[in-house]
């Protein structure tokens, strides 16, 4: 660290040091010991030796003690009279013989009654500071008038001027052992002001901040007094004014507050008031105090003002003149501390509201879609029942100009009716849809429905595109249109919602629903989940096509406990003889199956403790046919029972012929007109005895078509149908006739006694399979056609009839 050591331009005398000082024309030269010195140091011209002294002239002082600039101050004052002309630049003067010392110069200036003086800092510049600061380079401006200090300064800043009112003075403080560095400023005549100072402040052409603090800071402010600062801003740069602290007395008269001007127009802020923000252009900043209840009381001041560069203004024109009803648009920053500016009447404001009552012009600096945020609130009213009834409207999101930047949030639709009239709501579309958890919606739009008797109390939210056909409620109710994703309404060109106004309801809440096919659909009471308005009803009326029925299920049921009466749920058929579903508080409701439209009905009582709110289910699905399904329940039993019987009877068939497969017997014909059983002799080998003989089936199976007589092989152990004549007499009437006529190739009928002879062992022929063999072709043969195997015989020559037994094995038959 460099020390600094006096530089003394004195000698030493026998008493001390001896500085011969110079004094300028004009001035006037003050070397005063300090109050807080505890030497009794003296300064001495010639022999007089005092604690102080004051030089016109020129002239040697001496000191009585080694180091007298610790303990002496010296001011250099130059009086400057400005009445009428005064222009003159002020410059401060070397004092090389007092360097070690502090200096303050001093310029008491004084002007007319009349007129105001004014002090030009444009070379060097001044910056304002609390009064315990220092300045950078040592060098510390003072402003006052008589009684009170205007402010402290350094140079290099952007205040530019100063105008005062009557004598007033201008000091600079250089500390001892440093070099006066001198600043010209300069002094004329003024124009005449009415407050006690005015601080002109230019604003440089780049992003900036500046403190300013009032007069006698932190000191009071004088009573019944004003200071202006005039602040001159750069084009595209807009001002801001921040209060960092104040202090305020109680007043007894007037008040204090601070006054903003501009062309003319003045706007006046309390000092707890948010202050001017992003302004563009020049303006005058006042501060005025009042007269205090008590003198002990402090006001004072500090705040700053910071300039930013922006981009060019855009202004747009808002009319709502022309929309129906009483219209309200309220335009606010999204974030405060966006950089957008919001103005109207060129003052800039965080929130503004447009009115249909009269078209606005507003300014917008630098703001982006997303740096506003819009909201529409319109109120439609009908206050005279006659006219009102079966009157529509219709709600859609008023038209604004292209011109206005942000995002259009929000529109309320406030629907007031007659006293005891209804509002009754539907989708353009033809449904809407309650929004509720596991029910989502299909369009992003939410319609929020509420009650002005329920403080803001929502009735429910609907979107479109659902089962319910209409809403009615009995109340003046505000409906608002929203995004559910944020996006701006004002794209939106078609109506949202049509109305109408509707004498009384029998229910507070009657809600039209129309369920789709195959599909589920959640009903919610009015303000779920936070509970039904004590003592009211909700009915909603489910109506679908005959060919359906819907299921009905509670999902969610909230109960409460009532100071008088009961809670109710009720489902009952739309016809007059239809059946009723009803639950109290205390029972639990049930899932019904309706077959018809129905009414579903709810009441609320006034609950002591807890709050009633239900989520009914309602799903809609195709009605079966009682009648059909009888009808094909009989169709279907008949059925199995008809092939049940179609396979015993396969069965029963199926066994008889495999019976007949498996004992072959010999055909005897019975010309008594039935079969007979010959008499059996049961022995091992008799595999092939008939136990009945069909009359049709008498040897036909022997004949081959087509083959010669002398090949012919009758065939054994195989049935054939006998195709001979059928005129059947006695055999014993013949019985002699036929011992003596012996006739080959006459076919004789047996005519034989009722008990069939004894069948004779028969053994099969070699060479040739017995029946199975040929049975299914002699078998089709036969059954196709008896005449055939009827002319075969007749044509065929030399067909013998094959003896029934062996006359040498049996005498008492007789052969053939």
């Amino acid at each position: 660290m460099m020390v600094i050591h006096p530089v003394f331009l004195g000698r030493w005398g026998l008493g001390g040091l001896v500085l011969t000082v110079h004094v300028h024309s004009g001035a006037t030269v003050l070397i005063n010991r300090t109050q807080t010195a505890v030497s009794k140091c003296e300064v001495c011209i010639g022999k007089s030796c005092q604690s102080s002294v004051t030089l016109q002239n020129s002239a040697d002082v001496e000191f009585n003690c080694t180091e007298p600039e610790n303990l002496f101050t010296v001011e250099i004052v130059r009086y400057i009279v400005c009445t009428e002309s005064c222009d003159r630049n002020i410059t401060p003067e070397q004092y090389p013989s007092l360097q070690n010392f502090s200096r303050t110069f001093t310029w008491i200036i004084n002007g007319s009654d009349e007129n105001s003086f004014s002090l030009d800092f444009t070379k060097t510049g001044l910056r304002q500071i609390r009064a315990t600061e220092s300045c950078p380079d040592k060098h510390v401006y003072t402003v006052s008038n008589s009684t009170t200090s205007i402010g402290r300064f350094c140079r290099n800043g952007t205040i530019k001027g100063m105008e005062m009112n009557f004598e007033s003075s201008v000091s600079l403080q250089v500390p001892g052992q440093e070099q006066l560095e001198p600043t010209t400023f300069g002094v004329s005549v003024g124009n005449g002001i009415t407050v006690l100072a005015m601080i002109k402040v230019s604003l440089p052409a780049e992003e900036s901040s500046q403190e300013f603090f009032s007069p006698n800071y932190p000191g009071n402010f004088p009573d019944f007094n004003s200071i202006r600062w005039s602040f001159n801003v750069p084009p595209k740069y807009y001002a801001s004014v921040r209060i960092l602290d104040f202090t305020e007395p109680r007043c007894l008269r007037d008040d204090t507050h601070l006054k903003y001007e501009r062309d003319g127009k003045m706007v006046v802020k309390k000092l707890s008031d948010a202050q001017l923000s992003e302004h563009q252009g020049s303006f005058n900043l006042t501060f005025r105090s009042c007269l205090r209840r008590n003198l002990n009381s402090v006001l004072s001041l500090h705040f700053k003002i910071s300039a930013i560069k922006r981009g060019a203004e855009a202004r747009c024109t808002v009319d709502l003149t022309r929309e129906e009803g009483l219209l309200e648009l309220h335009i606010r920053k999204s974030k405060p501390t966006s950089a957008c500016i919001l103005k109207l009447s060129s003052l800039i404001q965080d929130t503004v509201t447009v009115t249909s009552e009269k078209a606005l012009t507003l300014a917008f600096i630098d703001c982006r879609e997303e740096d506003l945020l819009l909201n529409i609130n319109q109120t439609i009213a009908c206050q005279q029942q006659k006219g009102c009834v079966s009157s529509k409207f219709s709600l859609r999101v008023p038209v604004l100009e292209k011109c206005l930047p942000g995002f259009l949030q929000q529109v309320s639709w406030h629907l007031n009716t007659p006293q005891d009239g209804a509002v009754e709501l539907m989708s353009p579309t033809g449904s809407l849809q309650q929004s509720l958890p596991g029910q989502t919606c299909n369009s992003s739009i939410l319609l929020t429905v509420t009650e002005h008797e329920q403080q803001g109390m929502a009735v429910g939210q609907f979107c479109p595109q659902g089962p319910i056909r209409s809403v009615q409620i009995q109340s003046n109710i505000t409906v608002t249109a929203s995004h559910a994703d944020g996006r701006d309404l004002k794209q939106i060109t078609y109506p949202l919602l049509e109305g109408s106004i509707l004498e009384s309801l029998k229910e507070r809440y009657i809600i039209n629903v129309m369920p789709k096919k195959d599909s589920s659909v959640l009903l919610a009471t009015p303000a779920w989940p936070a509970g039904m308005k004590p003592q009211s009803t909700v009915s909603w009326i489910v109506s679908f096509p005959s060919q359906f029925e819907a299921n009905v299920e509670f999902t969610n049921i909230s109960q409460v406990s009532c100071a008088n009466r009961h809670t109710s749920i009720e489902v009952q058929k739309q016809s007059s003889r239809g059946e009723t579903y009803s639950w109290r508080m205390d029972e639990k409701p049930k899932s019904v199956v309706m077959e018809e439209s129905f009414y579903l009905n709810m009441s609320n009582c006034k609950s002591v403790k807890g709050s009633f709110s239900v989520v009914s289910q309602i799903t809609l699905l195709k009605r079966k046919n009682k009648s059909l399904t009888i009808a094909l329940s009989v169709v279907s039993v008949l059925l199995l029972l008809v092939v049940i019987a179609f396979a015993v009877v396969c069965v029963i068939n199926r066994r008889k012929k495999k019976q007949q497969n498996s004992h072959p017997e010999v055909s005897v014909y019975n010309p008594n007109g039935h079969a007979f059983l010959p008499v059996p002799k049961t022995t091992e080998d008799d595999e092939h005895i008939y136990h009945c003989i069909d009359d049709t089936m008498v040897y036909g199976h022997l004949l081959k078509h087509g083959e010669e007589v002398n090949d012919f092989e009758p065939a054994v152990d195989s049935y054939q149908a006998f195709t001979g004549p059928t005129e059947v007499q006695p055999l014993t009437e013949h019985r002699e006739n036929t011992d003596k006529i012996q006739e080959v190739g006459v076919y004789r009928p047996f005519t034989g006694p009722q008990n069939a002879p004894e069948v004779p062992e028969r053994s099969p022929r070699q060479g040739r399979n017995p029946a199975h063999a040929e049975q299914q072709g002699a078998d089709k043969k036969i059954s196709g056609d008896d005449k055939i195997v009827e002319d075969q015989v007749r044509t065929t020559p030399g067909l013998k009839i094959a003896p029934l037994a062996d006359p040498e094995e049996d005498d008492s038959e007789t052969p053939l």
